[in-house]
């Protein structure tokens, strides 16, 4: 199995071709910015809760744990499309319990959030970054 130093190694090598490849609808910017978080923060392997890009996260790191117990190493985290969507969500749904909090402590907060093509631009990216790491554990497993 590829170390994480790997994984992001091969990740950052993978970026500029992907870049130059990437159809004209996705915006770049969005996709790299989506690509480099999928690379070092929503990894697979926030299911090991001593995972490098589990670290990345500092004091915030605990909020995976309950990621970690919930989906088994290798698991449905490690599925194709699967477990970039079970990250995303877990991650929306953590970051709406804190807004619902901050609701019921009389704090009123108000974002515009559009889904545009940025914000799927983004997504693509964290995808591609996915399966670039799913990749390089399929070809190392078989080895």
């Amino acid at each position: 199995m590829p170390s994480g130093r790997v994984h992001e190694t091969v990740n950052l090598l993978a970026l500029p071709p992907t870049l130059y490849f990437l159809p004209e609808s996705l915006p770049k910017l969005p996709f790299a910015v989506g690509y480099l978080v999928g690379t070092f923060w929503l990894t697979p392997d926030l299911d090991l809760a001593t995972s490098r890009p589990s670290r990345r996260w500092g004091i915030l790191r605990v909020i995976w744990l309950p990621y970690a117990w919930l989906f088994p190493h290798r698991g449905l985290s490690h599925r194709p499309l699967l477990g970039a969507l079970t990250r995303v969500l877990y991650l929306a749904a953590l970051a709406g319990l804190g807004l619902w909090l901050f609701d019921a402590l009389g704090y009123r907060l108000q974002f515009n959030f559009s889904v545009g093509q940025n914000w799927l631009s983004f997504f693509a990216g964290i995808l591609a970054a996915d399966f670039i790491h799913l990749l390089l554990d399929t070809i190392c497993s078989r080895r």
